[in-house]
């Protein structure tokens, strides 16, 4: 069914309106219910002079922005006309909004704040009274018109020391202006504003009952004891002989189809959704089967990939053919179908949860329902439902998803979690509850044994679907509760997630972090109430975080120390000796952070070390009770949540290939980030490969010395060199996807068995300090370890290389999801621009191609990495610029020296360098002039 709808467009008005700007009108007239002794309290204490000065209406325009600042233009205040204590306070003040309506989307609203002063000993303060805001365009999409009576609610309970606080404390605690609990009141309100707006058919009646509405709304208003702002809205005060609605409807984006589906609706929208989407259609949907054409349009759209618009025209597709879709795709179709939903209708709403009631569960893997957690579904009907799918989901598929599971409680309902109790109900186990929302799911299989013609039969209207009314009760922050109780290793990481996002230090707003801190206070309290092994836990994570704390202040020491590094050792060593102990005197031996299994009894002194470094991070061995040894490298001064977030994406991505029994022998060694500012990695033996050629010469005689064979054309072991080839081949693919950059010899390590590995990612998504730095990084000596590029070896290499680079194409959208999960945990790389890092990752898997054409561009980027020069060149330099290290100063200027004698102009090109990349990285900056200086061309 098509709709025909008829716009009035502003290019209709007469000749003597066109090319003006209408600015919209605000009138606030009066403030009743004020009453200044209820204002006299101060810090929990009376105080005779506070609310004492006069009282002020401050307004600004508020944008209703998630993560931004809410304001939009400066502060405005108003004065009373008279005495502020009579009642009602008049204002009579008139004003425009400085935006013309084209200017005012629907995110537009204005927050009104009522101030006063108080003084104390320490002189005169602002005192904020109370404070509401009110969207400029009502549900409908319509600006407003007609006089509103807003709810100023009290800011005392709130500590508030500017406005800008106050308009975010207004729209954070969703402090409309609407009042609330008056149903009679709203309802006079209402219908007064459609009559003065001439929208009601005008009867005799009218006279008698409006001389009895008015006296009737100020009687609710001061009956309810709460403070009310009378504001009146305007079209435009420079025409008053013109009105005629606004109603607000999303432009096209340039670059999107014409129907691309907007965030919110018009009116005209409602009503086709209403007619196309409801009860009485089922019957007919459930019938639905597509033709050829049909099946291949609905496969395009579930396949178009991660993250794309759905237009209209798909959503109404999709939805159509919901049922048919639940049954051939539930796996795939499962999110396409969640975004055709309309979620502000409660009639789509109620027939969605009906139909993932019936969605084949064994069907839908844990993986494939992670998507349904980021921000793109807020709707608690889609978060539910893929908690009750993660339900089934086993313990290290949720250990290699936790990171991501914390951070999408950002996106949960806040004030729903902190209304919650510190202490989830313990007897709702997990299995518990699978059992209760089974209930629900055997109810919903018993409906579909009934015939068609009963399922399809038009029920009563039916109310708006409460939170109560959502058959999965499970919500995200108690889930993960529920799970850091069934295992100790699951809660040592819980533990220390949360932990790490309640910290101070993170990047974080003080709303999301007071969420965590109450998440982690209900999962400690939830360990402390429990059993006596849920107890045993509590205290050892109390433990370990006072280990953690402890040995940050010892290396804080150290390095706040102005010796040289060998001095700094030293200080190092008799610090543990003397108080490393103190450490570790606990009870029973403490599971490392780390690693849980592994218990520690006490730390080694005399291994201790600092590597050669900027950040001199500290090399520790700590001694398990048998006497077994772990060594690890703490940590100070570096964010190490990014280096944490790459390398659980390259531990998912061997898990993912090893269930295709396609094993790489990656080294995903464990990184944790304490804080934002200290944290531990996990030690892998293994040497640099920038020492591998200088103490052997090249990588194949360093293989050959650690695993020779006589029988091998290459002197090495078969085991080896395979383990050296699928290793490399894995990194190749993996730094390729994720845009690792900096990828220079000294972060390119090797074992004896032939595992080749990455460290330091402080670069990735194609982020990297170096010129023209390749895609792949293969030097020409990793090739020569493999016998030379046109061996077979190496074509088994680049065999394998795009074998591994299509089998993790196949789960792109599992990585796009955990990229999304983290897009709002302040991570480097990351949040520089979360759209631009999402779409790179889906241009390195290729998506927009055929399966053949991402292998082939992938298989050329690898041959492409052969040819280049200039990383070789670079590489040397690094070198170089390590040997020199302590005499750098002075070649570096008697380079420039020289070349600023034979050509001034390279001068401002050294300036250049230095000024954009010096403050970062000081040791790239001095490379980049080296490299120009020495191989530069002033002609």
């Amino acid at each position: 069914m098509e709709l025909n709808q008829t716009c009035f467009h502003s290019c209709d008005l007469k000749e003597e309106f066109k090319g003006k700007s209408a600015l919209p009108h605000i009138q606030i007239l009066s403030l009743t219910g004020f009453k200044p002794e209820d204002f006299k309290t101060i810090n929990g204490q009376y105080n005779s002079l506070a609310c004492y000065g006069e009282v002020r209406v401050a307004y600004c325009i508020t944008r209703f922005f998630p993560l931004t600042m809410h304001r939009f233009g400066p502060w405005s205040v108003i004065r009373p006309t008279r005495d502020n204590y009579s009642d009602p306070v008049l204002f009579n003040e008139n004003f425009e909004i400085p935006l013309a309506y084209c200017y005012l989307y629907d995110f537009y609203g204005i927050s009104f704040v009522l101030c006063s002063t108080y003084t104390d000993s320490n002189g005169v303060h602002d005192q904020y009274l109370g404070g509401c805001y009110l969207r400029l365009y009502n549900s409908k999409k319509v600006f407003r018109s007609g006089v509103y009576e807003l709810e100023l609610h009290l800011l005392k309970n709130y500590k508030l020391k500017s406005l800008d606080d106050v308009v975010e404390c207004i729209v954070d605690h969703e402090m409309d202006g609407k009042p609330r609990g008056l149903k009679e009141l709203n309802h006079l309100l209402k219908v007064r504003r459609k009559q003065i707006r001439g929208e009601l058919v005008a009867t005799p009646l009218d006279q008698k009952t409006l001389s009895v509405v008015e006296p009737r709304i100020e009687e609710l208003k001061r009956g309810s004891g709460k403070m009310f702002l009378r504001v009146k809205f305007e079209f435009s005060r420079s025409y008053p002989s013109l009105y005629v609605p606004v109603v607000f409807k999303y432009p096209v984006m340039p670059g999107l189809d014409e129907d691309a589906r907007p965030e919110k609706w018009n009116p005209h929208d409602e009503m086709y959704f209403k007619m196309t989407r409801n009860i009485r259609t089922v019957a007919v949907d459930r019938e639905r089967i597509p033709n050829k054409e049909m099946l291949e349009r609905l496969k395009a759209i579930i396949e178009s990939g991660y993250g794309e618009v759905l237009s209209e025209k798909d959503g109404d597709l999709i939805w159509q053919f919901r049922f048919y879709l639940a049954n051939k795709f539930p796996e795939t179709a499962l999110a396409t179908f969640l975004l055709s939903v309309r979620w502000q209708y409660p009639e789509q709403v109620s027939q969605a949860v009906e139909l993932l009631l019936s969605w084949s569960p064994s069907c839908v893997s844990p993986e494939a329902v992670l998507e349904l957690l980021t921000l793109t579904y807020t709707h608690p009907v889609c978060r539910r439902f893929a908690i009750s799918r993660l339900q089934e989901a086993s313990d290290d598929d949720i250990e290699l998803y936790l990171y991501q599971l914390v951070q999408a409680l950002r996106y949960e309902n806040h004030e729903e979690i902190l209304r919650s109790s510190k202490i989830p109900t313990l007897g709702v186990d997990s299995e518990d509850q699978k059992e209760k929302e089974g209930v629900a799911l055997k109810k919903t299989e018993g409906k579909a044994d009934e015939p068609s013609s009963v399922r399809s039969r038009p029920r009563s209207k039916r109310p708006a679907l409460g939170p109560d009314d959502i058959p999965w009760k499970t919500d995200l922050a108690t889930f993960l509760i529920q799970r850091g109780r069934g295992k100790f290793r699951l809660a040592n990481y819980l533990y220390w997630f949360l932990h790490l996002e309640a910290h101070e230090d993170t990047p974080s707003t003080s709303e999301v972090k007071a969420m965590f801190s109450h998440v982690l206070k209900r999962f400690m309290a939830a360990l402390e109430c429990g059993s006596e092994e849920h107890r045993s836990w509590h205290s050892d994570l109390l433990n370990q975080t006072k280990f953690v704390n402890g040995l940050y202040e010892l290396v804080k020491r150290v390095h706040e120390d102005a010796s040289k590094r060998i001095r700094k050792m030293e200080i190092l060593k008799n610090l543990l000796r003397t108080e490393g102990a103190s450490l570790t005197q606990f009870e029973r031996p403490l599971p490392f952070p780390v690693d849980p299994n592994f218990l520690i009894a006490t730390v080694d002194a005399d291994s201790a070390t600092l590597f050669k470094s900027t950040t001199q991070p500290a090399s520790l061995s700590l001694v398990s009770p048998e006497g077994q040894l772990y060594r690890v490298i703490f940590k100070i001064g570096d964010d190490l949540r990014q280096d944490q977030v790459v390398l659980q994406m390259i531990r998912l991505m061997d898990v993912v290939l090893k269930k295709e029994m396609f094993d790489l022998h990656l080294t995903p060694y464990i990184v944790l980030a304490a804080t934002c500012r200290h944290g531990f990695i996990q030690f892998v033996k293994g040497v640099r490969l920038s020492d591998v050629n200088r103490e052997e010469g090249c990588i194949l005689k360093y293989l050959q010395q650690r695993a020779p064979s006589a029988k091998d054309p290459l002197g090495l072991q078969p085991k080896v060199l395979e383990t050296y080839i699928r290793s490399c081949a894995g990194y190749c693919v993996m730094t390729y996807l994720l845009g690792v950059g900096d990828r220079h010899m000294d972060n390119i390590m090797l074992t004896p068995e032939g595992q080749l590995f990455h460290i330091d990612f402080s670069f990735i998504l194609g982020y990297d300090p170096k010129l023209m730095a390749p895609e792949v990084r293969l030097t020409k000596d990793m090739i020569e370890a493999m016998g030379g590029a046109k061996t077979p070896t190496f074509n088994n290499f680049v065999n394998i290389c795009v074998t591994a680079f299509l089998s993790l194409r196949r789960h792109a959208n599992l990585f796009l999801t955990m990229l999304s999960l983290v897009q709002d945990a302040g991570i480097k790389d990351i949040a520089r621009d979360p759209m631009k890092a999402r779409d790179f990752v889906k241009e390195r898997f290729c998506l927009d191609e055929t399966e053949e054409r991402a292998a082939h561009r992938f298989a050329s980027r690898i041959f492409d990495s052969i040819k280049a020069i200039v990383p070789e060149v670079m590489e040397r330099i690094h070198t170089v610029m390590q040997y020199m290290h302590l005499r750098i100063w002075f070649k570096w200027s008697c380079l420039c020296r020289c070349a600023v004698d034979t050509c001034p102009q390279s001068i401002v090109l050294v300036i250049i360098i230095i000024l954009l990349t010096w403050p970062s990285r000081p040791q790239d900056a001095l490379e980049l002039i080296f490299f120009y200086l020495y191989f530069g061309n002033c002609d």
